[in-house]
């Protein structure tokens, strides 16, 4: 789910960025607000409104470099995902460390929708944002993302990836050389989503790092800074969370959900009253999301999706798609896929 706040243990990230721009990250950083001492700090955070004004500022700084994105992604490592690349590392199989980053998204993008699915053959992992930060518009950051998936699944896999094709959002440029020197795969343009796509039999492989006692040390760690990121956010967000957890498995009823949260289904609604938010309204748009990404996948059986949307019939389901996006959901999978 969407959050508005994450960790400011990013922060470094972003420094390393700064640098390989030339750019002047301390008038950056003092521009947006935000303080030197709370760099790579897990108990500070940073507003999503301050990571899209750093991050367009630095994009649009290093336009003269076309590939500067692919530039910047191709050279990360697990590593930069901090506690979340670790935990992705000591994972038994690539699948178990895919399946992480999809739960912990939230401490590293928070701003991106993850989804992993069959699709064209293969394992398709996607990540797309709403449009309403401005850096996730421009074509460098649609490279380092890109870049990122490939170089991190490498580092975790040593090599043994097994690429069969790339997804970009924005046209293909002039020149793709840089892209076939990377990639070595073809790649695909003007996408709804950027995405990656592999061979199903690489999410068995066993990961050189693999260490049980260590994994489940550092998914405590991440599991109470989750917690304390949901908490610094709000009960509206501490309720999208829930349901996204919940769609497709467990009811989603506000009882539910309230005792998931330690709250009573009255205490709930008042809070999100507070926040002139409704459960109703989260449930819809949480819904939403989910039917978008299961549309996408391969092999889509519209009654089951809409029986883990928590609807009573199909014909409910395709009305609120209906609402959501304007046409019918085969409609809607045909546009996009």
């Amino acid at each position: 789910m969407w959050s508005n706040l994450l960790p400011a243990s990013v922060l470094p990230g972003l420094l390393e960025l700064a640098m390989k721009g030339r750019l002047n990250i301390q008038a950056m950083f003092e521009r947006v607000g935000i303080d030197p001492d709370s760099v790579g700090r897990r108990d500070q955070y940073i507003s999503l409104a301050q990571l899209d004004a750093l991050l367009s500022e630095a994009f649009t700084a290093v336009e003269h470099e076309p590939f500067f994105g692919l530039r910047v992604g191709r050279d990360n490592h697990y590593g930069n995902l901090d506690l979340l690349g670790n935990l992705m590392a000591t994972a038994n199989t690539l699948g178990e460390a895919l399946e992480l980053l999809l739960h912990y998204k939230n401490l590293m993008v928070p701003y991106m929708q993850l989804s992993l699915g069959e699709a064209n053959g293969g394992v398709r992992l996607a990540g797309s944002s709403d449009g309403s930060l401005n850096f996730t518009r421009l074509r460098a950051h649609n490279e380092a993302v890109v870049a990122t998936m490939v170089a991190i699944g490498r580092s975790l896999t040593g090599d043994r990836l097994g690429l069969l094709a790339v997804e970009f959002c924005h046209s293909a440029p002039p020149d793709t050389a840089p892209y076939d020197d990377y990639f070595a795969v073809p790649q695909r343009f003007d996408q709804p989503e950027n995405a990656i796509l592999v061979r199903p039999e690489t999410l068995s492989l066993p990961l050189a790092g693999a260490y049980p006692d260590y994994h489940q040390r550092l998914r405590r760690q991440a599991d109470r800074l989750l917690a304390s990121l949901s908490r610094a956010q709000g009960m509206a967000m501490q309720v999208r969370n829930v349901l996204g957890q919940r769609l497709g498995g467990e009811d989603t009823a506000i009882a539910d959900v309230a005792a998931a949260l330690n709250l009573s289904a009255r205490t709930l609604q008042r809070r999100l009253r507070q926040e002139n938010v409704s459960f109703a309204g989260l449930r819809d748009a949480v819904r939403h999301d989910y039917a978008r990404k299961a549309l996408l996948a391969d092999g889509c059986d519209m009654e089951q999706l809409a029986a883990d949307l928590g609807f009573s019939d199909i014909a409910n389901f395709y009305h609120a798609f209906k609402r959501w996006e304007g046409c019918a959901p085969g409609e809607y999978r045909r546009r996009h896929r």
